[in-house]
């Protein structure tokens, strides 16, 4: 009986051992396989980060060399500006001593014409006076006054000559109308187209040239017939005349006595171009001479 106890009581006890001892060794294995596990993954995360650090190397290796070229390339910019800028600096500042010197010269010049353009304008004055000198010493003496009646021929009438002399001035007979209309007021010098007759020989003495004339025919216009509708006219012409006749001064002032007695007429505003034209703008200061009696 004790024996057989005791036995049984060793087979009981053995067989918890064995398990035991089996349950150790699995645990080894396992823990094994983890470790395997372990080192494959240190290697392999070994190994990405060898490689990511030759990537981070080449990268910054890349940064250094643009950021060298990069200033290699500023520096050789810099220079090529500095050396460019350099090199235009001498040529723009000869440039802009030429325009200094062309605009002083043409300063110069500038006042050298007009001084010439004076003494052009004395000179055709003076022109003017010598061919009126010589107009003057070469006409013919004045044929003696007929004995006969000084009345129109017969059959003439104011308004048939009148008519002819008109007729003869636009059809571009100006010397024949001139004789015509002289003739007019030296017959009818009373009659009512008197006042027209003085202003058209005026305008057909300019039309000849006959500058002198004209200032003698537009002046009797405006002594003889002040209340006449085309005063305003007259006196323009006038100033045109003595403008045309190198009489300058008195040209102006003709013109800027018409301009204060009727400001506001066309006739003003046509006789302000012609002193602008003159190099003389209306000043509301200026003198108002008296017109000169023939």
């Amino acid at each position: 009986m004790r024996p057989l106890a005791l036995f049984t009581l060793a087979s009981v006890l053995v067989v918890p051992v064995f398990a035991q001892k089996d349950k150790i060794l699995e645990i080894q294995r396992d823990v094994a396989l983890l470790q395997n596990e372990v080192r494959s993954m240190k290697s392999s995360m070994d190994e990405k980060f060898a490689a990511l650090n030759v990537l981070v190397q080449q990268s910054l290796d890349t940064a250094n060399k643009s950021n060298t070229s990069l200033a290699i390339l500023d520096k050789t910019l810099g220079d090529r500006l500095k050396e460019q800028q350099t090199s235009l600096q001498a040529p723009v500042a000869g440039v802009n001593t030429k325009v200094d010197q062309m605009t002083t010269e043409f300063a110069l010049m500038k006042e050298s014409v007009s001084e010439v353009a004076e003494l052009i304008k004395k000179l055709q004055t003076q022109l003017s006076d010598m061919n009126n000198a010589v107009r003057t010493l070469s006409a013919p003496p004045p044929a003696p006054a007929p004995v006969a009646s000084s009345g129109p021929p017969a059959g003439m009438t104011s308004e048939s000559l009148y008519t002819a002399a008109l007729a003869s001035r636009n059809g571009g007979q100006l010397d024949f109308a001139a004789k015509q209309l002289e003739d007019y007021l030296k017959f009818f010098p009373t009659e009512s187209y008197a006042p027209n007759a003085q202003f058209n020989l005026g305008l057909v003495y300019m039309s000849l040239n006959r500058f002198d004339d004209a200032v003698k025919a537009l002046d009797t216009v405006l002594e003889k017939y002040p209340d006449y509708p085309k005063v305003l006219d007259a006196q323009l012409e006038k100033g045109r005349a003595l403008a045309k006749s190198g009489q300058r001064t008195a040209s102006v002032n003709e013109f800027r006595n018409l301009i204060k007695k009727s400001p506001s007429s066309a006739q003003a505003v046509l006789a302000k171009d012609e002193l602008k034209a003159l190099g003389m703008p209306f000043t509301s200061a200026a003198p108002a001479p008296g017109r000169k009696k023939r």
